[in-house]
């Protein structure tokens, strides 16, 4: 039985990367957003995150933890000092189905552990402001080592969901500063 995942903030936290691989994983991202820009960047970083998601050590214990009354767990690994980026940790416990959601800024992500379901739409005439329509058009199964990325140039319109009965442990990179800009929803969508 799925839920529906409300959106938590997340805390307030700038901790130091866990490990070397994604120190430089980070020094990596910022070299990207140099040289590309954050147009190409989501793509360009989407295909660096399976050698870090090859790491056995990436994740601490209390990166594996929900935190109390929330539906999901967001980890901040890595901010960007810049805030031209965050690194976080998300923990999808079994069921649980996040809103048809589209994104402030770029974000690039990757699963670490588990079988997540990646669901995306397109903008639907109909709906209210506050929540307009969106069509699914694909669905994807996302498996250990498999990597996506939505730009702001394109429809980012999607929805994750974990379909198994354990948790599942993937990471996100998004632009800008996580902590300050909240879960990095712009709008949530009624599926049409």
């Amino acid at each position: 039985m799925f839920h529906q995942a409300e959106v938590q903030p997340e805390p307030r936290t700038s901790p130091v990367p866990p490990c070397r691989e994604l120190a430089d994983f980070c020094a990596d991202i910022g070299r990207v957003l140099a040289a590309a820009g954050e147009d190409d960047a989501p793509a360009l970083i989407a295909r660096m995150l399976p050698a870090l998601l090859a790491n056995p050590d990436l994740l601490r214990e209390e990166h594996r933890k929900v935190p109390g009354g929330c539906a999901y767990g967001r980890h901040t690994l890595f901010q960007c000092p810049r805030d031209r980026f965050t690194v976080l940790a998300m923990v999808w416990p079994a069921g649980v189905v996040s809103p048809v959601h589209d994104h402030l800024t770029w974000c690039a992500f990757g699963v670490y552990e588990g079988t997540l379901r990646e669901t995306r739409f397109q903008p639907q005439p109909g709906g209210t402001a506050e929540r307009p329509l969106a069509r699914l058009t694909e669905t994807f199964i996302r498996r250990p080592g498999d990597t996506s990325s939505l730009p702001l140039t394109a429809p980012d319109i999607h929805a994750m969901s974990n379909p198994t009965g354990q948790a599942v442990f993937s990471i996100h990179v998004y632009g800008g500063n996580a902590a300050t800009q909240g879960p990095n929803l712009r709008r949530v969508y009624a599926p049409a």
